[in-house]
């Protein structure tokens, strides 16, 4: 397997947004971990009675995170990067507007992190779809070994 750099500005501009994407979401699953005691209690906090829920899942969260972005970074098993990360981004919305209805969190309170969770849901969504170079670089390889 050949080493292949994108050639043209789409691909370049997608790869970049790719590797910036990985790395943040690594740091900031990195940066949950650092901070954990503040993360799990946001989490667990305002779920009422399925608080343990939350607390699990701030351990599960920045692993997935962490994984994900790894992967995005390296840009290998874009499966597995895009499952992680689609759990990890997606469960943020979820949860803060859960809170809302299982408590008295206010939706009001609880949009802004939902929101912001929805942009990078957003930016998620473009890496996936125009992460294309390597598929490309196959294209190139199979082409290359067929003479055509």
């Amino acid at each position: 397997m050949k080493f292949c750099l994108p050639k043209t500005s789409i691909q370049i501009a997608s790869t970049l947004i790719r590797i910036s994407f990985g790395f943040s979401l690594l740091f900031v699953g990195l940066a949950h971990y650092m901070t954990f005691e503040a993360f799990k209690m946001v989490a667990a906090g305002g779920l009422g009675g399925l608080e343990f829920l939350g607390i699990f899942w701030a351990y599960i969260m920045p692993a997935l995170m962490i994984l994900g972005g790894a992967l995005y970074v390296i840009g290998k098993y874009d499966e597995i990067a895009a499952w992680t990360t689609g759990l990890a981004l997606g469960s943020i919305p979820v949860g803060m507007l859960l809170k809302s209805v299982v408590s008295l969190e206010s939706l009001v309170d609880m949009m802004p992190m939902a929101i912001n969770a929805f942009i990078w849901l957003i930016v998620f969504y473009i890496v996936v779809k125009s992460s294309s170079c390597e598929g490309c670089c196959k294209k190139m390889e199979q082409i290359s070994e067929d003479g055509n």
